[in-house]
This record gives C-alpha cells, sequence and structure tokens, in this order.
C-alpha cells in the first residue's frame, strides 16, 4: 500500500484506528478531525462515552500498537456475560468454557482515541489536518476541496465521521432506519460492595437493564426506557438516584452516583456503503445500531479490518466491491437480529415469551453455547 494516498475523514475511535491500520500498512495518510483528544488523558473517573470491545477486536487493537500506551485505569476486562429474560430465565457466556480468560474488555472511548492518536505521532506517513474541514469532493478527479479552497488528491476516501456524516453527505449516500422511541440512561457509580468481572442484561417491558464493570467497585449502570421517562430524571437529580436504587440495588447494593446523561435511541442503515470506486464509509457513517449488545464499535473495527484484508490484494474499486458486500450483509444481520431481540425479548405476548425462554433453553446446548460465545468473542 505504499503508493496508496488515503483521505479519512474523522478521527475518533474508528477513524484513527483506520488511520493507524493504513498507515502500519505503508500508506500515506491524511486524517481530519477538528477536535483532536487530548494526549493527556490520565484521571480516576471514567468518561460516560464507554466501549465494550470483544476479543479478537482488542487483540487487533494491541497489534496496532496500544498495548503499553492507553491508560490501564481505563480499560477493565470482563470473563462473563449473563442475560436474563423477563421470566427469570438466565444464561451465562464464561470465557473458561471456550479457553479464554476473558470475553473483552470495557474501554473508555476517550482512552482509546487518545492512545490511538499517541500511536499515529510516531509515523512520518501521516498528516493530521485540524483546522480545515473538508467542503466538497469530486470522485471523478479523487480530490477534496478544503474550506480554505485547497485541493487534496486521494486515491481512497474514508467516511469514519459518524452518524452525520459529510461524506456520506457529499457522495449523495442515502439512509434508512427509524427512532426507537427511546433514550438509553447511563450513569458512572461507585459501589459499597465489589463486584465480579462480569457484563450482565435483564429484560423486561420497557427495554432492558444493564451493568458494564469498571474495576472492582466501579461500574457503568444502562438502562434503556420511554423516551420522555429518561428526560424527566435527568432533570431531578433526587428522582434520578430514586430511580437508579430502585433498579439495581437488589442486584448491586448501595452506591454512589458519580454523573450521570442519556442519549437516544436510533436505528440507521446507509443505502450504499461505497461511492464511485474511490470512497467508502466505515462504523457509524455507515451503520448506527441498537447499544444493548455492545456491538457498534465491533462492527466498526470490523469494517476496517475487512476493508484493508480486501485491499492487500485487489484494486481499490474491486476491493471497495467486496467490502460493501461483505459488510453491509454482515451489518444488517447483526441489526436485524438486535431488532429481534428488542421486540421478542421486551413483549408481554405469551407467544413471544415463551419463545425468548425456548430459545434461552436451546442455547444452553453445549455445541450451541460454545458457538455464540465464539460470536460474542468475535472469533
Amino acid at each position: 500500500m505504499q503508493d496508496l494516498t488515503v483521505v479519512i475523514n474523522g478521527g475518533g475511535m474508528v477513524g484513527a484506528a483506520s488511520a493507524l491500520a493504513f498507515a502500519k500498512a505503508g500508506a500515506c495518510v491524511k486524517l481530519f478531525e477538528s477536535n483532536p483528544p487530548s494526549l493527556d488523558n490520565q484521571g480516576n473517573n471514567w468518561d460516560l462515552r464507554i466501549s465494550s470491545v470483544n476479543a479478537a477486536n482488542w487483540q487487533w487493537l494491541l497489534s496496532l500498537g496500544i498495548h503499553g500506551v492507553i491508560d490501564p485505569g481505563k480499560v477493565k476486562d470482563y470473563q462473563r456475560l449473563t442475560v436474563t429474560t423477563q421470566s427469570g430465565q438466565s444464561l451465562t457466556f464464561d470465557a473458561s468454557e471456550v479457553g479464554l480468560t476473558s470475553l473483552g474488555v470495557m474501554v473508555e472511548n476517550n482512552a482509546l482515541q487518545s492512545s490511538l492518536w499517541q500511536c499515529l505521532r510516531d509515523y512520518d506517513n501521516v498528516d493530521f489536518v485540524t483546522e480545515q474541514r473538508i467542503d466538497s469532493l469530486d470522485s471523478q478527479q479523487k480530490t477534496v476541496r478544503l474550506t480554505n479552497n485547497e485541493l487534496i488528491p486521494f486515491d481512497l476516501l474514508l467516511g469514519c465521521d459518524g452518524a452525520n456524516s459529510i461524506i456520506a453527505k457529499l457522495s449523495s449516500i442515502g439512509y434508512r432506519g427509524w427512532d426507537y422511541d427511546q433514550r438509553c440512561l447511563l450513569a458512572n457509580v461507585e459501589l459499597e460492595q465489589p463486584i465480579e468481572p462480569e457484563t450482565w442484561e435483564v429484560f423486561r417491558p420497557q427495554g432492558p437493564y444493564a451493568l458494564l464493570p469498571l474495576s472492582d467497585t466501579k461500574a457503568c449502570l444502562i438502562d434503556y426506557d420511554e423516551r420522555a421517562s429518561i428526560r424527566a430524571l435527568q432533570h431531578d437529580e433526587s428522582a434520578l438516584q430514586k430511580h437508579l436504587y430502585s433498579v439495581f440495588e437488589p442486584r448491586v447494593g448501595k452506591f454512589r452516583v458519580i454523573k450521570a446523561a442519556s442519549f437516544p435511541l436510533q436505528r440507521k442503515h446507509a443505502l450504499n456503503y461505497t461511492f464511485n470506486g474511490c470512497i467508502a464509509l466505515l462504523g457509524d457513517s455507515a451503520h448506527s445500531i441498537h447499544p444493548m449488545a455492545g456491538q457498534g464499535v465491533n462492527l466498526g473495527f470490523a469494517d476496517i479490518q475487512c476493508l484493508l484484508n480486501e485491499l492487500s490484494d485487489k484494486p481499490v474499486a474491486q476491493a471497495l466491491n467486496v467490502y460493501e458486500k461483505q459488510r453491509k450483509f454482515e451489518n444488517a444481520k447483526m441489526m436485524r437480529l438486535m431488532d429481534a431481540l428488542q421486540i421478542s425479548w421486551r413483549s408481554t405476548h405469551p407467544l413471544a415469551r415463551f419463545i425468548a425462554d425456548v430459545s434461552l433453553t436451546a442455547a444452553k446446548a453445549p455445541l450451541l453455547k460454545n458457538f455464540l460465545i465464539k460470536q460474542a468473542i468475535g472469533d
């Protein structure tokens, strides 16, 4: 890839990981990001933006060079994952069942982004553009025009600029999707009692609630509910504390809320992942998925690895064609699965609840369970 010039718009986790992977492969990389991260990201308290990264993707990120760079206090591995239906049936996935020490890690988004940027600083073939933005593009001439009118040529342009991607807009790529009419409430808490390295999720009609372990005594509590219900809580600190206690105290005991916030839940899927044989969308620019299974950023990292793999032995246009077919299919499959779980496991209809319980019972069969664990770790 030494002769390849790659322009990347967006330097978040997926954009920065893309830049690092392409730089490591020898490409000439230009990374556009108007809000670069602070490279001094130390601190005891976690930010609310946290990702669950599966074991396979975490090993890939370590191979890019973040080991020894990322703040170890903002990474927490977990060994078990438990899901519980409305009727109380539970299924636990344990890393030891497939000979592993962890299923993946919880990582603070800011810490991961910062570590990727620190690694990028070591590459002479990476240019950072933080003062100018992409204003227009010409896919025929393979150039982008910046806000200062400068023209930048490229062989490959990657849109890693999120759900409101400017690259998608400039490429006239549309989306299909909808609003779930739900919000996700996040609360980082300090617990009185230590917890196990386990993440869990409990389903109920208004939406699931879950816990992400951040340390022995810190966790991120997650509650999905109707939009109006969550918004009402955000304006009343006492009501928020009372609500969180009513949901989580029976499982985790007493805790202190450090910070809390919420965000709306939407589903978006790009109608096309590529344009004119030289432009590609990755990560949230291509797909926004319900976060209940923590697959969002994992799909983005899988996008990068697929694209790099195809570019290793194919010209750009052909590689993009294969990338679009493979990743659009895989991402759509995961999105449909999340929607199916959302509907069936939240439903109060007796048949839907019966199907949810039967599916969970079937998943306990050793062969199927091992298969599901391997899917969960990205194997």
